[in-house]
Protein backbone atom coordinates (compact mmCIF):
# COMPACT_ATOMS: atom_id res chain seq x y z
CA UNK A 1 0.00 0.00 0.00
CA UNK A 2 2.86 2.37 0.84
CA UNK A 3 4.47 1.74 -2.56
CA UNK A 4 1.17 2.44 -4.36
CA UNK A 5 0.80 5.74 -2.51
CA UNK A 6 4.36 6.71 -3.45
CA UNK A 7 3.83 5.91 -7.14
CA UNK A 8 0.52 7.77 -7.17
CA UNK A 9 2.19 10.82 -5.69
CA UNK A 10 5.02 10.57 -8.22
CA UNK A 11 2.62 10.55 -11.16
CA UNK A 12 0.77 13.58 -9.81
CA UNK A 13 3.98 15.54 -9.34
CA UNK A 14 5.17 14.74 -12.85
CA UNK A 15 1.88 15.71 -14.45
CA UNK A 16 1.99 19.01 -12.60
CA UNK A 17 5.62 19.52 -13.62
CA UNK A 18 5.21 18.88 -17.33
CA UNK A 19 1.62 19.80 -17.93
CA UNK A 20 0.58 19.81 -21.57
CA UNK A 21 2.82 20.70 -24.47
CA UNK A 22 1.06 23.73 -25.94
CA UNK A 23 2.45 23.13 -29.41
CA UNK A 24 1.46 19.46 -29.68
CA UNK A 25 -1.15 18.87 -27.00
CA UNK A 26 1.02 16.00 -25.74
CA UNK A 27 1.47 15.20 -22.07
CA UNK A 28 4.05 12.71 -20.81
CA UNK A 29 3.19 11.70 -17.26
CA UNK A 30 6.45 9.90 -16.45
CA UNK A 31 10.14 10.69 -17.00
CA UNK A 32 10.69 7.15 -18.32
CA UNK A 33 9.12 6.23 -21.67
CA UNK A 34 9.07 2.95 -23.62
CA UNK A 35 10.08 2.19 -27.20
CA UNK A 36 6.46 1.41 -28.27
CA UNK A 37 5.31 4.72 -26.79
CA UNK A 38 8.10 6.51 -28.65
CA UNK A 39 7.08 4.90 -31.95
CA UNK A 40 3.44 5.95 -31.47
CA UNK A 41 4.17 9.56 -30.48
CA UNK A 42 7.15 10.53 -32.65
CA UNK A 43 7.18 14.11 -33.87
CA UNK A 44 5.59 15.62 -30.77
CA UNK A 45 8.86 16.29 -28.95
CA UNK A 46 12.57 16.83 -29.48
CA UNK A 47 14.27 13.44 -29.66
CA UNK A 48 17.95 13.49 -28.69
CA UNK A 49 20.55 10.80 -29.38
CA UNK A 50 23.30 11.25 -26.76
CA UNK A 51 25.84 8.90 -28.38
CA UNK A 52 29.04 9.95 -30.12
CA UNK A 53 28.60 11.40 -33.59
CA UNK A 54 29.98 8.38 -35.48
CA UNK A 55 27.51 6.00 -33.82
CA UNK A 56 24.70 8.46 -34.57
CA UNK A 57 25.60 8.66 -38.26
CA UNK A 58 25.82 4.87 -38.54
CA UNK A 59 22.18 4.58 -37.51
CA UNK A 60 19.79 6.43 -35.19
CA UNK A 61 16.10 6.53 -34.37
CA UNK A 62 14.37 8.55 -37.13
CA UNK A 63 13.92 12.21 -36.24
CA UNK A 64 16.61 12.29 -33.56
CA UNK A 65 19.13 15.09 -33.36
CA UNK A 66 22.57 14.36 -31.95
CA UNK A 67 23.92 15.93 -28.76
CA UNK A 68 26.79 13.67 -27.61
CA UNK A 69 26.99 13.68 -23.83
CA UNK A 70 30.79 13.89 -24.07
CA UNK A 71 30.46 17.24 -25.87
CA UNK A 72 28.92 18.70 -22.73
CA UNK A 73 31.88 17.75 -20.53
CA UNK A 74 35.44 18.93 -20.00
CA UNK A 75 38.32 16.63 -20.94
CA UNK A 76 39.86 14.56 -19.47
CA UNK A 77 38.08 14.89 -16.10
CA UNK A 78 34.50 14.71 -17.45
CA UNK A 79 33.08 17.65 -15.52
CA UNK A 80 30.10 19.59 -16.85
CA UNK A 81 31.18 22.52 -19.04
CA UNK A 82 30.65 26.11 -17.83
CA UNK A 83 27.10 27.36 -18.42
CA UNK A 84 28.03 29.92 -21.14
CA UNK A 85 29.58 27.13 -23.23
CA UNK A 86 26.57 24.88 -22.64
CA UNK A 87 24.23 27.68 -23.70
CA UNK A 88 26.12 28.03 -26.97
CA UNK A 89 25.98 24.30 -27.72
CA UNK A 90 22.31 23.90 -26.87
CA UNK A 91 21.33 26.99 -28.86
CA UNK A 92 23.12 25.63 -31.91
CA UNK A 93 21.32 22.31 -31.43
CA UNK A 94 17.92 24.00 -31.26
CA UNK A 95 16.96 23.01 -27.72
CA UNK A 96 13.78 24.85 -26.73
CA UNK A 97 12.72 25.13 -23.08
CA UNK A 98 9.06 25.20 -24.10
CA UNK A 99 9.19 21.76 -25.74
CA UNK A 100 9.40 18.31 -24.22
CA UNK A 101 12.65 16.41 -24.76
CA UNK A 102 13.22 12.66 -24.90
CA UNK A 103 16.78 11.35 -24.56
CA UNK A 104 18.19 7.98 -25.53
CA UNK A 105 21.61 6.40 -25.69
CA UNK A 106 23.37 3.08 -25.93
CA UNK A 107 24.38 1.06 -22.91
CA UNK A 108 23.20 1.94 -19.46
CA UNK A 109 24.07 5.38 -18.18
CA UNK A 110 24.80 8.09 -20.76
CA UNK A 111 21.18 9.14 -21.39
CA UNK A 112 20.66 9.50 -17.64
CA UNK A 113 23.80 11.60 -17.39
CA UNK A 114 22.49 13.99 -20.04
CA UNK A 115 19.13 13.97 -18.26
CA UNK A 116 20.80 15.22 -15.08
CA UNK A 117 22.73 17.86 -17.04
CA UNK A 118 19.62 19.26 -18.74
CA UNK A 119 17.57 18.97 -15.56
CA UNK A 120 20.21 21.00 -13.73
CA UNK A 121 20.17 23.56 -16.56
CA UNK A 122 16.45 24.11 -16.12
CA UNK A 123 14.57 21.98 -18.65
CA UNK A 124 11.22 21.05 -17.12
CA UNK A 125 9.77 18.38 -19.44
CA UNK A 126 12.57 15.88 -19.81
CA UNK A 127 12.40 12.13 -20.35
CA UNK A 128 14.55 9.06 -21.06
CA UNK A 129 13.85 6.10 -23.35
CA UNK A 130 13.98 3.02 -21.12
CA UNK A 131 16.56 0.55 -22.42
CA UNK A 132 17.95 2.94 -25.01
CA UNK A 133 18.46 2.14 -28.67
CA UNK A 134 18.87 -1.54 -27.78
CA UNK A 135 15.11 -1.84 -27.24
CA UNK A 136 14.13 0.09 -30.37
CA UNK A 137 12.50 -2.33 -32.82
CA UNK A 138 11.86 0.08 -35.68
CA UNK A 139 14.06 1.07 -38.59
CA UNK A 140 17.12 3.27 -38.15
CA UNK A 141 18.04 6.35 -40.15
CA UNK A 142 21.45 7.50 -41.36
CA UNK A 143 20.17 10.96 -42.36
CA UNK A 144 21.44 13.65 -40.03
CA UNK A 145 18.65 15.62 -38.41
CA UNK A 146 19.12 19.26 -37.43
CA UNK A 147 16.85 21.85 -35.83
CA UNK A 148 16.92 25.62 -36.31
CA UNK A 149 19.03 27.37 -33.70
CA UNK A 150 17.20 28.56 -30.61
CA UNK A 151 17.50 31.26 -27.95
CA UNK A 152 18.10 28.74 -25.18
CA UNK A 153 19.28 30.25 -21.89
CA UNK A 154 20.01 27.93 -19.00
CA UNK A 155 18.53 28.51 -15.57
CA UNK A 156 20.85 26.37 -13.43
CA UNK A 157 19.36 24.95 -10.26
CA UNK A 158 22.26 24.78 -7.80
CA UNK A 159 20.20 22.45 -5.59
CA UNK A 160 20.79 19.67 -8.13
CA UNK A 161 24.57 20.01 -8.40
CA UNK A 162 27.09 18.98 -5.73
CA UNK A 163 30.63 20.32 -5.90
CA UNK A 164 33.59 18.82 -4.05
CA UNK A 165 33.44 21.70 -1.57
CA UNK A 166 29.73 21.09 -0.99
CA UNK A 167 30.28 17.41 -0.24
CA UNK A 168 33.21 18.18 2.08
CA UNK A 169 31.19 20.78 3.98
CA UNK A 170 28.26 18.39 4.49
CA UNK A 171 30.05 15.20 5.56
CA UNK A 172 28.68 15.49 9.09
CA UNK A 173 25.35 17.04 8.19
CA UNK A 174 22.66 14.70 9.61
CA UNK A 175 20.21 15.95 7.00
CA UNK A 176 22.38 14.88 4.05
CA UNK A 177 22.85 11.30 2.80
CA UNK A 178 25.98 10.68 0.73
CA UNK A 179 25.03 7.81 -1.59
CA UNK A 180 27.90 5.83 -3.17
CA UNK A 181 26.43 3.96 -6.15
CA UNK A 182 29.59 2.13 -7.21
CA UNK A 183 30.20 -1.58 -6.81
CA UNK A 184 30.91 -2.97 -3.32
CA UNK A 185 34.50 -3.69 -4.44
CA UNK A 186 35.03 -0.03 -5.37
CA UNK A 187 33.38 1.12 -2.16
CA UNK A 188 35.57 -1.13 0.01
CA UNK A 189 38.77 -0.16 -1.80
CA UNK A 190 39.63 -3.51 -3.38
CA UNK A 191 38.86 -2.17 -6.86
CA UNK A 192 41.01 0.95 -7.17
CA UNK A 193 40.17 3.30 -10.04
CA UNK A 194 41.79 6.49 -8.83
CA UNK A 195 44.95 7.32 -6.90
CA UNK A 196 43.13 5.94 -3.88
CA UNK A 197 40.47 3.33 -3.41
CA UNK A 198 37.83 3.54 -0.70
CA UNK A 199 34.85 5.80 -0.18
CA UNK A 200 33.74 9.16 1.16
CA UNK A 201 33.35 8.95 4.95
CA UNK A 202 29.82 8.09 6.04
CA UNK A 203 28.65 7.22 2.52
CA UNK A 204 25.96 4.56 2.07
CA UNK A 205 26.65 2.03 -0.70
CA UNK A 206 23.88 1.02 -3.12
CA UNK A 207 25.17 -0.39 -6.41
CA UNK A 208 23.51 1.33 -9.39
CA UNK A 209 23.80 -1.88 -11.41
CA UNK A 210 20.96 -3.33 -9.36
CA UNK A 211 18.57 -0.78 -10.89
CA UNK A 212 18.53 -2.79 -14.12
CA UNK A 213 16.84 -6.00 -15.18
CA UNK A 214 19.63 -8.60 -14.97
CA UNK A 215 22.32 -7.80 -17.57
CA UNK A 216 20.15 -5.58 -19.78
CA UNK A 217 19.95 -1.83 -20.33
CA UNK A 218 16.32 -1.76 -19.13
CA UNK A 219 15.40 -0.36 -15.73
CA UNK A 220 13.39 -2.45 -13.31
CA UNK A 221 9.74 -1.45 -12.77
CA UNK A 222 9.27 1.64 -10.60
CA UNK A 223 7.49 -0.47 -7.99
CA UNK A 224 10.63 -2.59 -7.51
CA UNK A 225 12.86 0.47 -7.48
CA UNK A 226 10.61 2.13 -4.90
CA UNK A 227 11.02 -0.89 -2.63
CA UNK A 228 14.78 -0.87 -3.15
CA UNK A 229 15.19 2.77 -2.12
CA UNK A 230 12.52 2.75 0.58
CA UNK A 231 15.11 2.84 3.37
CA UNK A 232 16.34 6.28 2.25
CA UNK A 233 14.66 9.15 4.07
CA UNK A 234 12.68 11.52 1.87
CA UNK A 235 13.14 14.19 4.52
CA UNK A 236 16.88 14.33 3.84
CA UNK A 237 18.87 15.57 0.88
CA UNK A 238 20.61 12.82 -1.10
CA UNK A 239 23.93 13.36 -2.88
CA UNK A 240 24.79 10.64 -5.40
CA UNK A 241 28.32 9.85 -6.56
CA UNK A 242 30.26 7.15 -8.40
CA UNK A 243 33.55 7.27 -10.34
CA UNK A 244 32.81 10.14 -12.74
CA UNK A 245 29.19 11.04 -11.94
CA UNK A 246 27.74 8.87 -14.72
CA UNK A 247 26.31 5.93 -12.77
CA UNK A 248 25.35 8.45 -10.11
CA UNK A 249 23.21 10.25 -12.70
CA UNK A 250 21.21 7.05 -13.22
CA UNK A 251 20.43 6.89 -9.51
CA UNK A 252 19.67 10.62 -9.53
CA UNK A 253 17.10 9.93 -12.26
CA UNK A 254 15.57 6.98 -10.40
CA UNK A 255 15.24 8.92 -7.16
CA UNK A 256 13.65 11.87 -8.97
CA UNK A 257 11.26 9.49 -10.75
CA UNK A 258 10.31 8.04 -7.36
CA UNK A 259 9.50 11.49 -6.02
CA UNK A 260 12.50 12.16 -3.77
CA UNK A 261 12.34 15.94 -3.39
CA UNK A 262 16.00 16.83 -2.83
CA UNK A 263 18.67 15.07 -4.89
CA UNK A 264 22.06 16.30 -6.08
CA UNK A 265 24.63 14.64 -8.34
CA UNK A 266 28.29 14.99 -7.35
CA UNK A 267 29.66 15.55 -10.84
CA UNK A 268 33.36 15.20 -10.01
CA UNK A 269 32.79 12.06 -7.92
CA UNK A 270 35.58 9.66 -6.94
CA UNK A 271 37.83 10.43 -9.92
CA UNK A 272 38.48 13.77 -8.21
CA UNK A 273 37.87 12.91 -4.55
CA UNK A 274 40.14 9.85 -4.80
CA UNK A 275 43.07 11.90 -6.07
CA UNK A 276 42.75 14.67 -3.50
CA UNK A 277 44.88 13.51 -0.58
CA UNK A 278 43.66 16.49 1.46
CA UNK A 279 40.14 14.99 1.45
CA UNK A 280 39.16 12.29 3.98
CA UNK A 281 38.35 8.74 2.91
CA UNK A 282 37.46 5.42 4.55
CA UNK A 283 38.74 1.92 3.66
CA UNK A 284 41.67 3.55 1.87
CA UNK A 285 43.89 1.63 -0.51
CA UNK A 286 46.30 2.98 -3.11
CA UNK A 287 46.76 2.32 -6.79
CA UNK A 288 49.69 -0.02 -7.47
CA UNK A 289 51.81 1.62 -10.17
CA UNK A 290 54.51 -1.08 -10.15
CA UNK A 291 52.85 -3.46 -12.69
CA UNK A 292 52.16 -0.49 -14.99
CA UNK A 293 55.77 0.69 -14.82
CA UNK A 294 57.04 -2.85 -15.49
CA UNK A 295 54.74 -3.17 -18.51
CA UNK A 296 55.90 0.18 -19.91
CA UNK A 297 59.51 -0.83 -19.39
CA UNK A 298 58.90 -4.15 -21.15
CA UNK A 299 57.34 -2.40 -24.14
CA UNK A 300 60.15 0.12 -24.40
CA UNK A 301 62.78 -2.60 -24.23
CA UNK A 302 60.84 -4.62 -26.79
CA UNK A 303 61.08 -1.78 -29.32
CA UNK A 304 64.82 -1.52 -28.80
CA UNK A 305 64.60 2.03 -27.49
Amino acid sequence: MKTLKVLSAVTGVLLLCCGTNIASGLTISQPLVSAPWLAQNSGHFILVDVRERLSYLEGHIPGAINIPVDDLQTKPDYILLPVPELNKILREKGIDRSREVVLYGEGREDAYLEYWMLDYLGLKCLHVLNGGIELWKGELSTEEQKLPSSVFAAKPDRRKYATTAYVKNNLKNPNVIILDVRTPAEYMGSDVRSLRGGHIPGAVNMNSGENYIEDTTELKPLSELAARYAKLSRKKEIVTYCQTGTRAANVYFVLKALGFPRVRNYDASWVVWGTRLDLPADDVSYFNFVPMIRELKRRVQGTGK
